[in-house]
């Protein structure tokens, strides 16, 4: 008798449903353990909760380090330093110059490529290493993420910690892993070419790669650690959940809108708000609107970005209202984060335009934009899986 209710007890605690829930996971995991104490010992349950223990690590530090990887990204593009490597090394470029020769080679070579010749003609060797550190640094750090993630993945696969049913999001992340550093080389080739600058829409893509992974692998992290909310079941959450899928989908379009402002430099122009100029449509856009040559005008991206900015608030908007409606002590709570992510996210957007991109506000602009994806997918989860 107390064996099948061991069983049971186990049954229910790990079921497939119940994956992303410690408190109640961990609850029945004592509930066995006391029993195992008359006779009966049952060890996989203390292993189990060790396992996801260590996924929810690994998975932390994966979410920090690609973070850390966008921002150093955005920080590279800010400074003009993404072209400063010439060569993609995978391997053998694991380590930067060290002697004054090696440094005078690297300089050579960059001398040789359009950039130096049309935007930073007579640059010394020490503003050099400069530009040449930041984009080493962000080539470092995509190297050393993608082995954070990759080599405990192995690990866990072998060891059964992560089942075959629960692989399908890490090989996605794994996949998009490989895709993001060929895509980042081919972005600075595109810059290396007879344009001293590298393409926008590359970039863009470079960017949203990124943007990927990084959800994918934070909606495992939820999943694995959140617990579930308890809200009763009359509450419609249709409506909620809908509206989550807009926010989601016109902030990845804000965010790649975002990412073709900066290879445009369009964040240089028309530095006035809400106006751009003497209009809220610009004389340039208001005659030919709907030509696809507009997508490398800086004075249209400037335009739709804005125009992306009122989407956002207006959806995010209405989600708080949506979650306040709920009424649940929690979700009362993230809604109100929710707003202050919005609004530090639109601030900082407005402060970059006004004052011509500040490199530290647009570095907290672009980090805003994940902490608000970040919340709109945690409550996201809590809601779907209640």
């Amino acid at each position: 008798m107390q064996k099948s209710l061991i069983r049971h007890l186990f049954k229910f605690a790990y079921r497939e449903e119940f994956e992303g829930n410690t408190e109640r996971s961990t609850a029945a995991y004592e509930k066995v353990r006391e029993d195992a104490s008359t006779g009966l010992t049952y060890k996989l349950p203390l292993e189990v909760e060790f396992g996801k223990m260590s996924i929810t690590k690994w998975l932390c530090i994966s979410c920090i380090m690609v973070i850390a990887m966008i921002v150093i990204g955005g920080i590279t593009r800010l400074t003009g330093s993404g072209l400063s490597i010439v060569e993609w090394r995978p391997v053998t470029g694991i380590l930067p110059p060290f002697s004054f020769e090696s440094w005078q080679a690297e300089f050579a070579k960059y001398k040789a490529f359009p950039e130096y010749n049309s935007v930073n003609y007579g640059m010394t060797l020490s503003q050099f290493k400069f530009i040449y550190l930041l984009e080493f640094i962000h080539r470092l750090l995509g190297r050393i993420t993608a082995l954070i993630y990759i080599v405990p993945l192995i690990y866990f696969y072998f060891k059964d910690i992560i089942k075959n049913r629960d692989m399908l999001p890490y090989i996605i992340a794994l996949l998009l892993f490989c895709v993001q550093g060929f895509m980042g080389w081919y972005m600075v080739k595109s810059g290396l070419l007879n344009s001293p600058s590298v393409s926008h829409f590359r970039l863009a893509f470079h960017l949203i790669i990124s943007v990927i992974i990084y959800h994918i692998l934070f909606y495992q992290l939820i999943k694995n650690r959140c617990d579930i909310l308890l809200i009763p079941s009359q509450t419609d959450l249709k409506l909620p959940l809908i509206f989550f899928g807009i926010a989601i989908t016109v902030i990845y379009v804000q965010i790649f809108l975002g990412a073709l402002v900066a290879g445009l430099d369009a964040g240089l122009i028309y530095n006035s708000f809400p106006l751009m100029g003497d209009s809220f449509v610009p004389m340039e856009v208001k005659d030919n609107f709907f030509d696809l040559k507009n997508w490398y005008d800086p004075v249209f991206i400037q335009f739709i970005h804005r125009l992306g900015g009122y989407n956002v608030f207006l959806v995010v908007v209405v989600l708080v209202i949506c979650l306040l409606k709920i009424e649940h002590p929690k979700l009362n709570k993230i809604a109100y984060f929710l707003m202050i992510a919005l609004l530090m996210q639109i601030s900082t957007g407005i402060i970059t335009l006004l004052y011509s991109v500040p490199i530290v506000i647009a570095f907290i602009h672009q980090l805003f934009a994940i902490i608000l994806l970040s919340i709109i997918i945690w409550c996201y989860f809590l809601i779907k899986s209640s």
